[in-house]
């Protein structure tokens, strides 16, 4: 049995359906049937009933899931081990992060690396929070900087700042000072990360401002910071943007005072319990101790 046939199996009994799981797996229809097949010849039981409308387990195949899950789970842990062990003894790191991060505290890490370590090989990775929290998983890095507190036994989060999140536009677009109705935006554009750019902003200010109430003529939806930034400072409408992007925009962009407060946003440092990268362990302790610093401040 290969761990091949596992996810196989795990796909279609996820998608009760032959078809979607070939298109998720990006194989042919007919290689997966055969390759289920051959799964449930070896087992000997069936472990899917098929119908015209959809497949779904047998008590068999239920049986066999929470096995197969674990089996694949071990099989990423095997894999993760392996590549912490292979990274330290290469003298390496491999950091993710946001561009919050690159901005407030890249600078003073790799200044702290490379004076303490001076021949460490260090790789940084700009990625979207699900990306970093995957590569973690994978063991393809050792540190995330991500707006997730990862909920899992096996990793550690320092939750490392709070952002406030701010309502702004160009000036001409919001000449009065009167605060402004959240309500009062469906009439305007509204200028937004699209959720997979940036999960947590999206879900955060989405549970006060229904997107999907929006009208779709008036949402301008942007994938990186860039055109965020772009778009504010053309005008092109209104938007929200954490603290630390503030100091980017165009002296015609105002903050508006809006009659709901808006959220903050955390930043956290994630990273697997069991590490032994000495890289890791002094980015580990400086963040501690920052925190620590910081945390005292406003005690």
């Amino acid at each position: 049995m290969e761990l091949r046939h596992l996810r196989y199996f795990l796909t279609v009994a996820e998608e009760q359906s032959f078809t979607r799981a070939a298109e998720k797996l990006f194989t042919a229809q007919p290689s997966l049937s055969q390759q289920i097949k051959d799964l449930e010849q070896e087992v000997g039981v069936a472990l899917f009933e098929r119908s015209a409308r959809k497949v779904i387990l047998t008590d068999e195949g239920h049986a066999f899931l929470i096995h197969a899950k674990q089996a694949l789970e071990s099989s990423k842990l095997a894999v993760a081990a392996a590549r912490q062990v292979a990274q330290q003894k290469n003298n390496q790191i491999h950091i993710g992060f946001l561009n919050v991060a690159e901005i407030k505290l890249m600078p003073g890490i790799l200044a702290q690396l490379k004076t303490t370590i001076p021949d460490l090989k260090i790789h940084l990775h700009s990625l979207t929070c699900s990306e970093q929290i995957q590569g973690l998983k994978n063991a393809e890095l050792d540190l995330s900087f991500t707006r997730y507190e990862l909920q899992h036994p096996d990793y550690e989060n320092i939750h490392l700042m709070s952002e406030q999140i701010y309502l702004v536009a160009l000036d001409s677009l919001h000449p009065a000072d009167r605060p402004l109705k959240l309500q009062e935006l469906k009439n305007h554009t509204l200028i937004m990360c699209e959720q997979n750019a940036s999960p947590v902003f999206y879900e955060e200010l989405n549970d006060i401002i229904p997107f999907d109430q929006q009208s779709h003529d008036q949402m301008l939806w942007v994938t990186n910071v860039m055109q965020h930034l772009n778009l504010i400072n053309m005008g092109m409408g209104f938007s929200f943007v954490p603290e630390y992007l503030l100091k980017f925009l165009n002296p015609q962009v105002k903050i508006i005072q809006t009659d709901t407060v808006l959220p903050e946003l955390g930043l956290y440092a994630g990273y697997a319990k069991n590490a032994r990268n000495t890289a890791l362990n002094l980015i580990i302790k400086a963040l501690k101790q920052d925190h620590a610093v910081t945390e005292g401040k406003y005690a």
